[in-house]
């Protein structure tokens, strides 16, 4: 009596920290409390699952500490690297300051000269102009004379002109007029009808898109459900397999068997909801769920999710 105690709080101790580990990698089992199986003479065998279990929480443990370990590495590389950039920047921009600085000495020194150079052609220029402009009023009153004869002359031309250019103007206003409407007109057809085509290829693409979409639903959950179906077939099958018949166990029992398990099919919990009335045989069924462990359930992660948490009935016979 005192080794069943003892090995009940080790296995719960395990499977508690198996389950802390297992949420660090984001995996939301169903917790349900497995109750202390009723040890016979397969103590043992038993006893020999614990210890695996309490192996595999010190394996998962050093994994993280080891990953913890590499990411500190990483940041502190990250860092490093970040400081050289900085540094790099800081000298760029200092080269930068100089080479600007005696850019701007360089054209300060050429802005001089080139005033310089500005003031006497500016003095040259002064002469010159004096000289144009003297010109230019001889030229000038020659140039008013011949051009109040020529205004004169200008001014009937651009009489006719204009009376010939203002009625040549609305008449092409009013052609333009027409051919622009005319143009409009053509435009909103076009558009409508572009329009009409546009909305009957959408409607066509959204019932081609829906109708996919039932086809590949309607396949998704063919498929899942007969996963489903033949799943349950080879999990009573394998647990079936594994049970042990009491010797002191006659007649037709069934007993309902809730089990939690996780994506790769092992067992995390089991526990008999109703039983048969024979406890012997309650206990029998539960030992064939663990050693039947792991469950041939589906790969697919939305077929799973139907056995995450499950229950079936047992009756092997």
């Amino acid at each position: 009596m005192s080794n069943t105690k003892k090995y009940g709080l080790a296995f719960i101790l395990a499977l508690s920290l198996h389950f802390s580990i297992m949420g660090l990698f984001a995996f939301n089992f169903i917790s349900e409390p497995i109750p202390s199986p009723k040890i016979k003479a397969e103590v043992p065998e038993i006893i020999e699952a614990s210890i695996v279990d309490e192996n595999i929480v010190a394996e998962k443990a050093k994994e993280l500490q080891q990953a913890e370990k590499d990411k500190q590495i990483q940041q502190q590389q990250q860092k490093d690297q970040f400081a050289e950039q900085l540094k790099q920047e800081k000298l760029r921009i200092e080269q930068a300051k100089t080479k600007r600085l005696e850019v701007e000495k360089t054209a300060k020194i050429e802005a001089q000269r080139l005033q310089e150079v500005a003031n006497n052609e500016a003095k040259k220029l002064a002469a010159i102009k004096q000289a144009v402009v003297l010109e230019k009023q001889k030229q000038e009153a020659i140039k008013q004379k011949r051009i109040a004869q020529e205004q004169a002359q200008a001014a009937e031309k651009k009489r006719k002109l204009e009376a010939e250019r203002v009625a040549e103007a609305q008449r092409k206003a009013e052609a333009e007029k027409q051919e622009v409407a005319r143009k409009e007109a053509e435009k909103q057809q076009k558009i409508a009808e572009q329009k009409q085509r546009q909305e009957e290829l959408a409607r066509q693409k959204a019932a081609a898109k829906q109708a996919e979409e039932n086809r590949v639903r309607a396949e998704n959950a063919r498929i899942a459900e007969k996963a489903t179906a033949d799943a349950k077939v080879l999990i009573e099958r394998k647990v079936t397999q594994n049970w042990n018949r009491p010797s002191t166990v006659s007649g037709k029992l069934a007993c309902t068997i809730s089990v939690g398990l996780i994506p790769s099919g092992d067992v995390m919990s089991v526990v008999v909801v109703k039983g048969s009335g024979n406890q012997l045989f309650d206990d029998s069924a539960e030992r064939a769920v663990f050693k039947a462990s792991p469950l041939p359930v589906p790969k697919d992660p939305n077929a799973f999710s139907k056995f995450r948490s499950f229950t079936f009935v047992f009756s092997p016979n």
